[in-house]
């Protein structure tokens, strides 16, 4: 291998493993670094090196051909002692770190396909080296709610995006300083070479270990997800009298989006104050998640006001794969119910909380299987999918090739590569063993505050009617 740090040419004296994953950042790890041209005249005390932060680093093969590229984040462990040569230990990861630690966005994806709005995220950080790579999704065309991403990075757009859509999304190293961004539905993953289990396939490519882990470690087949702000799907009529001294009336609820509005039986014209702001004129002006609707003039006393608009409430969805419920209850003789639930203040309606409920239920309603591959090949790219023709039933299915670490033997010159492959298609870098659901630092409350109780039904009621009398049973 050939490394490279701000152009100049440095060695390592052990072994070097690259970590490539699907959707994090790939990193590197390279120990006792220092420049090539030291070893001309072997003096290693007498001068320091260590490249700032952010310094670019290529990594290369013997043909040339671009293996990592990245930046140079933590540079430690350099000795002092003047005795001892002055090399240092790097960390360098790829260019993907700047979704999640670049600028912070802040404008709203409103009024736009999905495929507009990743078009819309990619253009805004374009400055760091992203490109719009493959979009190949069924619901490209479909529209996007209002979303606001204030104070959000790309990454958490990203993750929000492929949590309505169901998608899986990852970026890929193109060139030097240029990382593309793909959003493809896991149906239409690239499929890799298919796992043969046999000994000519082992030896075709030159593969040492093949070894499988299986668990429950995220799993779920009831997905509770809540919203504190959520337009309802039913709307909300109010009615008032009009009054010629006030031009400002105010509903019930806030207000996630208006259906219609009469005066006196006559539909009048209506838009957001935003657009009142930018020049177009209507009857009535409002402000999503205000109360207020305005009439652009006054109005005579007495007439007959109705409007109709969606309200925002607090949402919750429930999710179920009856099936998975079913098994377990008959497996374990109880209800069978091993439920989640998630908070989403970023899903704005009702639809967008079921949609990320049920993909939550897609991925991590089954049990999980970890497949990982040992060889001298390279057989795999990340974010492909790999059908394992397996000699047990239960492993025989599609995986996922999450992540691959690269492992190079500086004195033999081998290289060897570790594939993880998942067959949950769980993309995420680690799972929290812990309950992390329940944000226990506010869980205490005040005296004379409540909490909302919302009861799930798991069993059946028999209701029996008499004459006039309902008894419960």
């Amino acid at each position: 291998m050939k490394i490279y740090i701000d152009g100049i040419e440095v060695v390592c004296d052990s072994d070097i493993t690259i970590e490539k994953e699907f959707k994090n950042s790939s990193s590197v790890i390279l120990n006792n670094v220092y420049p090539k041209e030291w070893e001309i005249d072997h003096d290693y005390t007498t001068r320091f090196y260590f490249p700032p932060s952010y310094s670019i680093c290529n990594i290369y093969n013997e043909e040339d051909n671009l293996l990592f590229s990245g930046v140079v984040k933590n540079t430690g462990e350099i000795e002092l002692n003047p005795r001892y040569p002055h090399f240092c230990n790097i960390q360098v990861v790829d260019f993907a770190t700047f979704l999640s630690e670049g600028k912070t966005l802040d404008y709203v994806l409103a009024d736009m396909t999905v495929s507009q709005a990743i078009t819309k995220v990619v253009d805004s950080i374009s400055g760091y080296g992203f490109v719009l790579g493959t979009v190949d999704l069924a619901s490209a065309n479909d529209p996007i709610g209002a979303y606001s991403t204030l104070e959000k990075t790309a990454y958490d757009v990203f993750e929000y995006i492929s949590d309505i859509t169901g998608c899986r999304w990852f970026t890929e190293t193109t060139n030097v300083g240029q990382v593309s961004i793909n959003f493809i539905d896991a149906d239409k993953l690239s499929p890799g070479t298919t796992i043969e289990y046999n000994t000519q396939f082992f030896e075709n490519y030159l593969i040492n270990d093949m070894t499988f882990s299986y668990g429950s470690y995220d799993y779920r087949n009831k997905q509770i997800m809540t919203g504190d702000n959520v337009v309802a799907n039913i709307t909300q009529t109010e009615t008032f009298v009009t009054n010629a001294y006030i031009n400002d009336y105010n509903v019930g609820n806030n207000v996630g989006g208006i259906v219609s509005i009469t005066l006196n039986g006559t539909s009048q014209d209506f838009v957001t104050t935003a657009e009142k702001n930018v020049g177009i004129t209507a009857d009535f002006y409002y402000t999503p998640g205000s109360t207020t609707i305005t009439s652009s003039k006054s109005l005579a006393t007495g007439g007959n006001l109705v409007i109709s608009y969606y309200p925002i409430v607090r949402g919750r969805e429930v999710v179920i794969n009856a099936s998975e419920v079913n098994r377990i209850a008959n497996s374990t003789n109880t209800v069978g119910s091993i439920s989640r639930y998630e908070n989403r203040n970023d899903a704005t309606t009702s639809g967008e909380l079921q949609a990320i409920g049920k993909s939550y239920i897609k991925y991590k309603g089954v049990p999980e299987i970890n497949l990982n591959v040992v060889t001298r090949s390279y057989i795999w790219n990340i974010g492909e999918t790999v059908y394992f023709n397996a000699p047990l039933p239960e492993l025989s299915t599609n995986y996922l090739v999450k992540k691959i670490s690269i492992n190079y033997l500086r004195l033999s010159g081998e290289i060897f590569y570790t594939y993880e492959l998942n067959s949950a298609f769980n993309d995420e870098n680690a799972i929290n063993y812990f309950d992390n659901q329940r944000y226990k630092y506010n869980g205490n409350i005040e005296v004379g505050k409540y909490i909302n109780r919302d009861i799930d039904i798991e069993n059946h009621a028999n209701l029996i009617f008499y004459d006039t009398v309902i008894e419960e049973v």
